[in-house]
């Protein structure tokens, strides 16, 4: 079951990437495909279910063997193809060392399927090939051969991402990327030091097999989990920033949108928006909190402001609390107003007193959290609650 889930997510990875080869010719692009789809046939063709199938088909014991090394090995140096890549520099330097790398592992290849013509493994083996054949002719050289290939890969992996990691200073994400890559490549290396011990221990006489059938198994998942995250962190990264940005101020936006639409429920657009798209909505309520702003243009108390000013310079507050407390009052205390139909104090296309000037979102987010936590804004609104007393008669408490 593990080998259809990791197959699966991989090889729908691929076919999410694989249309934008079409419209580009970038060797990282191309490389970034190549991995999807060599390493979903890889663990595709290593569960033990196909293994037994591509030797039945086939009519040769084993047939699967040279296969499944033949993909690790290929996607060993597809993976060093894209940290050259990815890495950027002199273009002509990296492709050059890039051909090098997949003539060497592509020579690799080669060399393991003669191995495995010129060796005997009549026996099929679906999961303990590697340590049932570890002292056969030709077939141990076979597996010696696709390990300390995907071993040396898994080394020059782990310090090509140590170097740049060294160099990165930003984005910050790239260089968290390239940390978990570190892991991911190094437990690539735990991975091939189990099978190689395994593989020792049957040289000495002693059957450590488990290393291979269960430690290594268990390792080849959490491999691929790490080493993939390490690869998409960089690109994911920021954008779950900015929607985990979006989301908090979203709700911290709340209050004062809540507050602004009661006292005019005209602001809210009835239309409709994609449910995941937090970015448009957060838009949406930034433009109605604007438009509430101005809709409480005409009932905005300078002396409101001036009160919740005194008060917070005596609680402590400083430059954009000071100035986020006394707008969250001054909208309060407006919105009460025009909720009690009280005369406006500005006539139609009068001045009001006070700045009413869109806000940024920081700006705003600071106002709603005043708005529904902080006393000063409280005591504001009691007091224009008082100073309307004498109009519309004592006030009520």
């Amino acid at each position: 079951m593990v080998h259809w889930l990791l197959s699966g997510a991989v090889l729908i990875a691929f076919c999410v990437k694989a249309p934008g080869l079409r419209h580009t010719r970038s060797p990282l692009y191309a490389s970034v495909c190549g991995v999807l789809l060599l390493s979903g046939l890889l663990y595709g063709c290593s569960n033990p279910d196909v293994v037994g199938f591509l030797n039945d088909a086939t009519g040769v014991p084993n047939f699967a063997a040279p296969l499944v090394y033949g993909l690790l090995t290929a996607v060993s140096a597809l993976v060093l193809t894209l940290l050259i890549y990815w890495r950027g520099g002199p273009r002509d330097q990296a492709r050059r060392t890039a051909q090098w790398w997949l003539a060497i592992y592509g020579l690799i290849i080669l060399a393991e399927i003669i191995m495995f013509i010129l060796g005997d493994a009549s026996v099929e083996r679906r999961v303990d090939l590697d340590t049932y054949y570890a002292r056969t002719p030709f077939i141990r050289e076979m597996i010696l051969l696709y390990l300390l290939a995907h071993t040396s890969a898994a080394i020059m992996a782990a310090g090509l991402c140590w170097r740049w990691v060294a160099e990165v200073k930003d984005p910050p994400w790239l260089r968290r990327g390239l940390r978990v890559l570190i892991c991911g490549f190094l437990l690539n290396l735990c991975l091939d030091a189990s099978k190689l011990t395994a593989i020792g221990a049957r040289w000495a006489g002693t059957d450590w097999d488990f290393l291979n059938t269960k430690v290594a198994v268990a390792l080849e998942g959490l491999c691929l989990i790490v080493t993939s995250t390490g690869f998409v962190l960089p690109l994911i990264g920021p954008r779950g920033k900015d929607f985990y940005t979006a989301v908090t101020a979203y709700r911290a936006l709340h209050p004062l949108w809540r507050t602004l639409h009661r006292a005019t429920p005209a602001i809210a657009r009835d239309l409709p928006l994609p449910w995941w798209n937090i970015e448009l909505h957060l838009m949406r309520r930034i433009a109605e909190i604007h438009d509430g702003r101005l809709a409480l243009r005409p009932f905005r108390d300078p002396r409101v402001a001036a009160v919740a000013s005194a008060r917070a310079q005596t609680a402590g507050l400083t430059g954009d609390d000071t100035a986020a407390v006394m707008e969250a009052a001054v909208l309060v205390a407006a919105a009460h107003s025009k909720a009690a139909r009280t005369q406006p104090r500005v006539p139609a296309g009068g001045t009001p007193d006070g700045d009413d000037s869109p806000l940024r979102r920081e700006a705003l987010v600071r106002v709603s959290r005043m708005l529904r936590r902080s006393p000063i804004v409280d005591a504001a609104h009691d007091y224009a609650r008082k100073q309307e007393a004498p109009a519309h008669g004592p006030a009520t408490h």
